[in-house]
C-alpha cells in the first residue's frame, strides 16, 4: 500500500491558497435526493426563463421540461449551494460567538446576510474582528504571560463505498460492471486501514478523544507521555523534555495522542485498538476506509450517473467531530480567561466547517464547473428552456464557490491565528 503523505497541523497561507484554488478551479455533481432551500441570490434575471430553479423546496420540479442532463445539472448546483450556505452559517455564527465574546465591536450587521459579513477587504466581517480580538489577547502583556498552547483533534470523514456502489449499479443497467475495491478507488494518500502489525514511518496513526493513537512522533492534539521539546500542560506550565507530559508537546511526543501522529520510529509503530493508520503498514491490513470521494470503476459507466453517486456518498459521508484545546496560564487576566472558554467552545464549529467538511465539499465539487461549461457549449442542441435552467444553475454555482472561498478562508484564517500567536 503506497500512499501519500498527509500534513498536519495550522495550515498555512500556501495550503489555504491551494484548498481555495481547487474550490473555485471546479466543482462535482452533488446528490440529487436534497430538499433544501435554494434561495441564492443569483444575479438579477438568470432564472426569469427557468423559474422552477427558485424552488423552496431545494428539489428540482419533475415536470419541469428540459433536458436530461441539464436536470441533473441543476439539481447539483440546488445541492452544492445548500451546502455552502451550511458552511457559511457555522463559520458566520461561530465568528459571531467568538467576536461578541471577546468584546468586538458588530461591524458585521451591515451586510446582513451577504458574504462580507464573514470577511471582507475593509476587515469588518465577524471572522475579521474575531481574529482581530484573539490577536489583540494573545499578543498583550497577559497574554504573552499566559503560555498558550492550541491543540487540535480534526477528526477525519469516511465515505461508505457499499453505498457508492449500490448507487452506481443504477447507472448502467445494459452492461455489469465490476466496482473494484475500496483501496483501489481511494484517491492517493487518502485510504486508512487497520494495521495486521505497525504503521510505517512517516505514516499517520489516526488518533481520536475516544480512541488515543500510540505515538512515536509528532502529536496534533494532547500527547500523555515523554515529550522531546516543550510540553505545555492545561494550566499553561511549561517544562521542557518532560518525561510526563499530559498537554501540547511541541517536539516528539512518545505515548498516547488524542488526535493524529506523524510515525516518525523507523520501524513503526502498532497504533493501538481501534486506530487506523493512514500511510503504509508493515504488513497486511484489514478494514480499509477512504476519507475522500471515491474515482470511477474501471468500466463503461454514464459520467453524470456516476458523479452523482459520488456526491450523495460524500453528501452523507459520517464525519468524526474535531476537538479543539486551548491550555494557557489564565490566571490574573479576565481577558484571557474569555479567550480560552470562546475559542474552545467554538472553534470545533469552525474546524469541523472550513477543514473537515469543507475539505469534503471541495472533493465532491471539482467537475460541476467543467460540466457546466460543457452543458452551455451544448447549447446548439437545448431548447430555450434547458438553456435558461442550465445558466441560471452556472450562475448558482459561481456564486456558491464564492461563499466557499470566503468562508473557508475566514475559518481557517481564525484558527491560525491561535496556533501561531502562541508563545
Amino acid at each position: 500500500m503506497n500512499l501519500m503523505k498527509t500534513r498536519l497541523g495550522p495550515r498555512s497561507l500556501a495550503r489555504r491558497s491551494a484548498l481555495v484554488a481547487t474550490v473555485l478551479a471546479g466543482t462535482a455533481f452533488l446528490t440529487t435526493t436534497s430538499c433544501i432551500s435554494t434561495t441564492s441570490g443569483l444575479g438579477e434575471g438568470s432564472s426569469e426563463g427557468c423559474p422552477e430553479f427558485k424552488s423552496q423546496t431545494g428539489t428540482v420540479d419533475a415536470n419541469v421540461k428540459v433536458d436530461a442532463k441539464v436536470r441533473t445539472f441543476m439539481q447539483a448546483s440546488v445541492d452544492l449551494r445548500a451546502i455552502a450556505d451550511k458552511v457559511k452559517v457555522d463559520v458566520k455564527g461561530a465568528c459571531i460567538k467568538v467576536a461578541t465574546d471577546l468584546g468586538a465591536t458588530d461591524t458585521w450587521s451591515t451586510f446582513g446576510d451577504r458574504d462580507e459579513a464573514i470577511a471582507n477587504k475593509d476587515k469588518t466581517g465577524a471572522c475579521d474582528a474575531a481574529r482581530a480580538r484573539i490577536v489583540a489577547i494573545m499578543e498583550s502583556e497577559a497574554g504573552k504571560r499566559a503560555n498558550f498552547a492550541l491543540s487540535i483533534s480534526r477528526g477525519a470523514c469516511h465515505a461508505d463505498f457499499e453505498a457508492q456502489v449500490a448507487c452506481e449499479a443504477k447507472c448502467n443497467t445494459q452492461t455489469k460492471c465490476d466496482p473494484g475495491k475500496v483501496e483501489e478507488r481511494c484517491q492517493p494518500g487518502q485510504l486508512a486501514v487497520q494495521c495486521q502489525e505497525k504503521c510505517s514511518a512517516q505514516s499517520y496513526c489516526e488518533g481520536r478523544v475516544d480512541a488515543s493513537a500510540n505515538c512515536e512522533g509528532k502529536c496534533e492534539a494532547e500527547c500523555t507521555g515523554k515529550c522531546q521539546g516543550t510540553c505545555v500542560d492545561e494550566n499553561g506550565k511549561r517544562t521542557e523534555n518532560d518525561e510526563n507530559c499530559r498537554g501540547k508537546c511541541t517536539g516528539a511526543c512518545s505515548g498516547k495522542c488524542t488526535g493524529s501522529c506523524k510515525v516518525e520510529a523507523s520501524a513503526g509503530i502498532a497504533c493501538g485498538a481501534s486506530v487506523k493508520c493512514k500511510g503504509q503498514c508493515t504488513s497486511t491490513y484489514t478494514d480499509p476506509v477512504c476519507e475522500t470521494t471515491f474515482t470511477p470503476p474501471k468500466c463503461e459507466i454514464d459520467q453524470s450517473c456516476f458523479a452523482g453517486c459520488r456526491a450523495t456518498t460524500a453528501a452523507n459521508t459520517k464525519c468524526d467531530p474535531p476537538q479543539v484545546k486551548l491550555v494557557c496560564d489564565a490566571q490574573g487576566s479576565a481577558d484571557v480567561q474569555k479567550l480560552v472558554a470562546t475559542i474552545n467552545a467554538n472553534l470545533p464549529t469552525l474546524v469541523a466547517a472550513a477543514e473537515v467538511r469543507g475539505k469534503s465539499v471541495v472533493e465532491v465539487g471539482k467537475q460541476l464547473s467543467a460540466s457546466g461549461s460543457a452543458v452551455l457549449k451544448a447549447s446548439g442542441d437545448l431548447d430555450g428552456k434547458s438553456l435558461s435552467c442550465a445558466t441560471a444553475a452556472v450562475q448558482a454555482v459561481d456564486h456558491a464557490s464564492g461563499t466557499l472561498d470566503v468562508a473557508i478562508n475566514a475559518g481557517v484564517d481564525v484558527t491560525d491565528s491561535c496556533g501561531s500567536h502562541a508563545h
